[in-house]
């Protein structure tokens, strides 16, 4: 996927979140007002990514040496109130060999209530989060792609709440500084994570079902330039509470 196209699937995703939490906006501004109350539900996930790595603008690597491929990555999370960690895991081929590829984070929120009704908010999220990625390369291991990132970021989140069902969506845009994990460089990352969850409390498994859908695209500039790369994932998810 081309750096035009990753921007192309970002400038849309965002298209479509405008739109969607503009008619919430609309919808919500004739329910009263109430004190604004943060996300407490608690559940695990289990889904599959639809995962695109490769190689970013100014990466001097030719095809041959780059990292790139694009596979389908199973992913657990497990959610509490502000705190959501995942974890994916996946394989493919380079080279003619089996590598593998691993993305870890760690996303901690705490909202600001922008505009509060009976069933409908709106927040402002502001987040510190944290996350790991490995992708193996054709050549010795220092060519690995073996990345860490740590930083901040913000963004906007749409939340309807009833006694038996919770929608929600999100988007938030997120600054690292990032560290290469098996050496001295670094570099900064910036990433998009767009999520959009249903919790259904009157389903009786466990305290309900959860059924999402989550997007991340995320760029590394490294002081290495080898490790300037972009990645992009999207796929449904679904889950239970407890």
């Amino acid at each position: 996927m081309s750096n035009g196209e990753w921007i192309m699937i970002v400038r849309r995703t965002a298209t479509a979140a405008l739109v969607f939490l503009t008619g919430s906006l609309a919808m919500a501004q004739y329910d009263e007002p109430r004190d604004f109350a943060q996300i407490e539900a608690r559940y695990l996930t289990a889904g599959v990514l639809d995962r695109d790595f490769h190689r970013g603008n100014g990466n001097p690597l030719g095809d041959s040496a780059a990292i790139g491929y694009r596979a389908w990555m199973p992913m657990l999370s497990f959610h509490q109130g502000p705190v959501t960690v995942s974890f994916g895991y996946t394989r493919y081929t380079r080279g003619g060999q089996s590598k593998e590829a691993v993305h870890f984070g760690t996303v901690l929120t705490n909202d600001l209530g922008l505009s509060v009704r009976a069933a409908h908010s709106f927040s402002l999220p502001i987040c510190i989060a944290a996350d790991f990625t490995k992708a193996e390369a054709s050549g010795p291991q220092r060519d690995n792609f073996n990345i860490a990132s740590i930083g901040v970021g913000a963004g906007l989140r749409y939340h309807y709440r009833t006694p038996s069902f919770d929608a929600g969506v999100s988007a938030l845009g997120i600054f690292h500084f990032a560290f290469e994990g098996l050496g001295t460089g670094s570099g900064s990352s910036r990433a998009l994570d767009c999520d959009a969850r249903f919790l259904f409390r009157s389903v009786h498994i466990g305290d309900g079902i959860v059924v999402g859908y989550r997007l991340r695209a995320q760029r590394w500039d490294m002081s290495d330039e080898r490790f300037t790369y972009t990645s992009i994932h999207h796929g449904p998810y679904l889950g239970v509470m407890f």
